[in-house]
């Protein structure tokens, strides 16, 4: 099989595609940038995939992309704190699904598979969040056009599409091109204090296992909606994990739901008139201040797939920080314990 993965420069993307090269498909990727990705894969040592310049927004270079490929992997997304303006965030998140998956079903493939987000369904109730679950209206511009991409997409589906739907929670693990809101929030804790919400937690997924879902998806085909929030833990356990793996000694700050979504958006109004190196916002204090313990789909068992310990997702995504210079090593002094 050919397939093409968009969004293969990031995190979820390029794992994806290491894990498809590994098992022997060619991958296709369009990029934006491709002497960027070219050194990228190349200082991997894995395997170079074939490389097309475009973007997701621009309908003539998806097309492009697309010709001759059995299979689409549509990982491409914008968040609150990567794109620059609410107007490229839709551009991304919405005109961009339609663009890929749209024109992937016009030229007949039958292997799609869209990464999407737990929060185009979130509830803070867990019994609510389920793959049959309707799309939850948001009034902050991430979750809007999470909903909005969201509902495109189960149209298709409700007329008989090809199309897979993964919902992940926090995605982390090593190696991230993109250094991505997870591993920035990573790092703020560890750097500024960890703030515990009560007896709230969160759910993260390792990278690697995500991507192992996504890759059985594609080169199998069909159609479903498949829930991977991944291992939850109180921010309590969390931040005991986080000591545990890497030696460092976090400081523990309570803290009170309600003020830091108040926060979070006040944090938004500033980033309106200047850059805030923050992982602060409406949308994220929203979601780790709520999140519930969501079940993971039973499709994992089903294809032979387990979700690793959180104790070595922790331990390879710090290890990784720290390797690539986003955490100094002092900050980590039991890593080598784990290595």
């Amino acid at each position: 099989m050919r397939i093409l993965i968009t969004g293969g420069t990031g995190f979820v993307g390029s794992h994806v595609c290491r894990q498809l090269m590994a098992a022997g498909q060619s991958v296709r990727l369009l990029v934006r940038n491709a002497d960027k990705a070219q050194t990228y894969y190349d200082e991997l040592g894995e395997g170079i995939p074939e490389l097309v310049v475009g973007d997701v927004t621009e309908l003539a270079s998806v097309r492009v992309a697309l010709e001759g490929c059995d299979g689409l992997v549509h990982a491409a997304a914008g968040t609150p704190m990567q794109t620059g303006s609410v107007e490229q965030l839709f551009a991304v998140n919405v005109d961009g699904v339609k663009h890929t998956v749209g024109s992937a079903l016009e030229m007949g493939l039958e292997h799609i598979v869209c990464i999407s987000s737990i929060t185009a369904i979130f509830d803070p109730d867990a019994a609510r969040v389920t793959a049959d679950a309707s799309p939850v209206k948001s009034k902050l511009p991430y979750g809007q056009s999470k909903v909005l991409a969201e509902t495109y997409l189960r149209a298709l589906q409700a007329q008989g599409a090809p199309v897979s739907i993964v919902y992940p929670g926090g995605v982390i693990g090593p190696e991230d091109p993109g250094f991505s809101d997870s591993f920035k929030a990573l790092k703020h804790r560890m750097e500024n204090g960890f703030r515990i919400f009560g007896d709230g937690g969160m759910q993260y997924v390792d990278v690697r296992d995500l991507a192992a879902l996504v890759c059985s998806l594609v080169v199998e085909g069909g159609s479903g909606r498949f829930l991977l929030p991944g291992v939850y833990s109180t921010w309590t356990q969390l931040a005991d994990t986080i000591e545990a793996v890497s030696g460092c000694q976090l400081q523990r700050i309570p803290a009170q739901g309600w003020k830091l979504r108040l926060i979070g958006r006040l944090m938004d109004c500033v980033r309106l008139i200047k850059t805030v190196d923050s992982p602060i916002s409406a949308e994220t204090m929203r979601y780790a201040t709520l999140w519930p313990n969501i079940k993971n789909t039973e499709e994992l068992t089903a294809r032979g797939l387990q979700l690793r310990d959180s104790r070595e997702t922790f331990a390879d995504a710090i290890a990784w920080m720290v390797r690539a210079g986003h955490v100094a090593p002092r900050l980590c002094p039991g890593l080598a314990a784990h290595d």
